[in-house]
């Protein structure tokens, strides 16, 4: 046999090793469109802060800088604690708890937590593009996490609306 040809047999059978490691061994992913969601007049609170954690956990994309637990070298505020820091920065602020967790989603900039920079993109807008109602949702979640929730829908889209209005958003 000559050479080239022993070559080309070695080349072959290390690719066909690789696809076979490739399509049988290693996970495959799959990608699915984002759930419809549905809010509607006469929504629990319970599902509201479901549905909100829903998305901050996926189309949100809030795990990208925000940590579950507080841990050290944090880009954003830990979710488990932020109901309770927002809770706290309202009141320090002098507005209602529910004007300021709206305002830190369409107009992160407005007021920036202490010991963090201001990175944070409006979620109303693209890349991420969360509607009205999907805003409400995350605003009852993220006051679940360790506060009351006083988010409900259709209630609080005055509020919000309020918020949009004053931020230009």
């Amino acid at each position: 046999m000559s050479g080239v040809l022993k070559l080309i047999i070695v080349v072959f059978l290390i690719n066909a090793f690789f696809t076979y490691i490739g399509l049988y061994l290693l996970p495959q992913a799959e990608s699915h469109p984002p759930k419809e969601i549905k809010i509607e007049e006469g929504i629990t609170v319970e599902e509201l802060v479901d549905i909100g954690k829903e998305i901050v956990f996926g189309k949100g994309q809030c795990m990208v800088c925000h940590p579950m637990k507080t841990e050290t070298g944090m880009r954003a505020p830990a979710i488990s604690s932020i109901g309770a820091l927002m809770e706290k920065e309202a009141k320090e602020r002098g507005i209602s708890p529910e004007f300021h967790v709206f305002e830190a989603l369409v107009a992160p900039g407005a007021y920036v937590a202490e010991g963090f920079e201001n990175m944070m993109p409006p979620v109303h807008k693209p890349p991420i593009g969360l509607t009205e109602e999907e805003l409400i949702a995350v605003a009852a979640y993220l006051q679940s996490q360790g506060s009351r929730v006083t988010i409900s829908f259709p209630e609080s889209l005055k509020i919000l609306k309020e918020v949009l209005k004053k931020t230009g958003g």
